[in-house]
């Protein structure tokens, strides 16, 4: 797997960083089902409501869906761009961008301004998505799909992987269900990904308060991983929550907020104090 860019570090437009909460992937097939896209609208629409970042990559088919819903229910989303954050790709979703940050999400992009569409940045975007987030779900994928790069980097940086299943007839479900059968989570709702995250599985109405009834308090907890790292020995996810007697998705979901505050950066498998260099965010 190709690494991570440093998340402090990503060309930003709109409410950046976002609010602490848990973040989720939606990420699917660019040419879904009708029953695909509606998963992705409606389930991105719920976790919205119960407080989740949700976060997808602006593109055709489910990406669309799930940031759509996600301002439907009055939620916030990020967009991971594979393009700089001028170049909105593709051009049919430039009035979506601006929704998106007149919602108080953000558009983010490890590319400098002007950058172009180009093949080879899109595995790098998904790369990208899922250390942003704390998990990933795919809603529909046929095989090769780049929403499995998305979930095959979660992987690797030990995210949850979530997967929705389909009709064995469909071909859209075919990357999904070898998800399944490899150990993904099965996906049929809102309250299976709130589960599988540690957040109690309940869907809230005011997602405004949901951040701290869902348990993960970022802002105020977050020094307690500082802590435990030096800038010498780097510490892994699993390392600190044994120390922190704390699930790892949740460490995990900290020190992705500390990283994009600058205050953490990764080092190998695992994560190191960031030196200030008097740049310090308010």
């Amino acid at each position: 797997m190709m690494s991570p860019p440093d998340l402090s570090a990503l060309n930003t437009r709109g409410a950046w960083p976002p609010p602490a909460g848990p973040r989720v992937a939606i990420v699917g097939s660019r040419r879904p089902s009708p029953y695909g896209e509606a998963v992705a609208e409606q389930l991105a629409a719920d976790l919205a409501r119960a407080g989740v970042i949700v976060v997808s990559g602006l593109a055709l088919g489910c990406d669309a869906a799930a940031h759509r819903g996600a301002l439907t229910a009055g939620g916030v989303t990020v967009a991971v761009m594979g393009t700089g954050i001028d170049i909105i790709y593709p051009a049919a979703h430039l009035r979506l961008a601006e929704e998106i940050v007149a919602g108080g999400g953000a558009l983010v992009s490890q590319f400098p301004k002007g950058a172009l569409p180009r093949r080879q940045n899109f595995p790098a975007r998904n790369v990208t998505m899922a250390a942003l987030s704390d998990a990933v779900v795919v809603v529909e994928a046929i095989q090769g799909s780049g929403a499995l790069i998305t979930a095959e980097a979660a992987l690797d940086l030990h995210k949850e992987v979530m997967a929705v299943p389909g009709s064995i007839f469909s071909p859209q479900s075919v990357g999904t269900h070898n998800l399944i059968r490899d150990g993904a989570a099965l996906v049929q709702n809102a309250r299976d990904v709130l589960a599988a995250l540690g957040a109690g599985g309940e869907v809230l109405d005011d997602p405004l308060a949901a951040p701290q009834r869902l348990g993960f308090g970022l802002s105020r907890e977050r020094d307690g991983i500082l802590l435990h790292l030096s800038d010498v020995l780097s510490v892994s996810a699993a390392e600190l929550a044994r120390k922190l007697d704390l699930p790892v998705a949740e460490v995990l979901g900290r020190l992705t907020s500390l990283e994009l505050d600058g205050a953490v950066r990764r080092h190998g498998p695992g994560f190191l104090r960031a030196l200030r260099t008097g740049k310090e965010r308010a």
